[in-house]
């Protein structure tokens, strides 16, 4: 049996490679002990043992290769306090994996040391290590030139290339989610007068915090629909403005795909403004994908996506 973990903006999602999932809230997921995660997964996903489990954790900017989870320095962050809500969640969860006694891999995210376009390098931080279970679960189904845009709490997009990740666009950067986004004029202006701090700048700088909502449940309709359009419109941008990477890089009809729990509320509007056909991935995809991922490393592969696999991993289970 194998284990992936996806540690979200929201929640922590574990599945196996056969896609049985279940969902914590990282609010719940900070109030319970790591024995207490452990019984929910054992009882939620119908588990004993695990061969090999594939876990992301925050940023995943310390680590350019898929290491053992022991030799990851730092849980594989180059510093702790990062971009976006610190709860607790992760925290947790990463310290049940620990102890549970699995043989575990840590997954690396996509940044300036990572090994992809040149060109990309010019921002420190591309995705966070669950999009890499993500685009490794559209791999997997034997697509090999594709972008995903995971729009929802916040929006990060990634560009595939002949199976190997050649950039991505983190959520301080581009596109706004419902929660957070990039920091503008008036949030550089805050941060300089010290108003708010950066972080907190980006934790608001969503279309529905900027509207004073923390959820579409909490919207008229005329506000969703605002919400909705708006998300819709900056998705597309940047799925498109990683077509043009990859067609500069000899892939002109990459696959497309949105991914988040808007995903379903947006794509009609995506596939107009691309004019092109957009696939949904479901809400379990990435942490599916990171199973995958581990159920494919146990079976010898040694490079996922363009991410070498450390030598030392293969002790796991030897």
């Amino acid at each position: 049996m194998f284990l992936g973990v996806d540690h979200g903006t929201k929640a922590i999602r574990f599945a196996t490679e056969e896609g049985r999932c279940w969902e914590l809230s990282r609010v719940q997921a900070s109030s319970l002990s790591p024995s207490e995660i452990l019984q929910g997964i054992r009882q939620n996903l119908d588990i004993s043992e695990v061969d090999l489990a594939a876990l992301t954790y925050s940023m995943g900017d310390g680590l350019t290769r898929i290491v053992r989870l022991q030799d990851a320095s730092n849980r594989g962050l180059v510093q702790q306090d990062g971009a976006g809500l610190h709860v607790g969640g992760g925290t947790r969860v990463f310290e049940a994996i620990r102890d549970s006694g699995w043989p575990t891999v840590l997954l690396p995210g996509i940044h300036r040391s990572s090994d992809v376009d040149v060109r990309m390098k010019v921002f420190s931080h591309g995705m966070s290590p669950e999009k890499v279970g993500l685009a490794y679960g559209a791999f997997r189904e034997g697509v090999r030139s594709f972008i995903i845009s995971d729009a929802s709490s916040n929006t990060v997009t990634m560009a595939v290339a002949r199976g190997r990740i050649v950039g991505a666009i983190d959520a301080p950067i581009f596109a706004p989610g419902l929660m957070q986004g990039p920091l503008d004029v008036e949030a550089i202006r805050r941060v300089d007068a010290s108003a708010i701090s950066a972080n907190q700048a980006f934790t608001a700088g969503g279309i529905l915090s900027k509207m004073g909502r923390s959820s579409l449940e909490e919207c008229t309709s005329q506000e969703r629909s605002y919400a909705l359009e708006t998300l819709a419109l900056f998705a597309a941008m940047e799925i498109a403005a990683l077509r043009v990477l990859l067609s500069d890089l000899g892939e002109d009809c990459p696959v497309i795909y949105l991914a988040g729990s808007p995903a379903d509320l947006i794509l009609e509007r995506v596939c107009l403004l691309l004019k092109k056909d957009v696939q949904v991935l479901g809400r379990c995809a990435a942490a599916k994908g990171c199973a995958c991922i581990a159920q494919d490393i146990y079976g010898g592969e040694r490079e996922i996506l363009g991410l070498p696999v450390d030598g030392n991993v293969e002790s796991l289970w030897q």
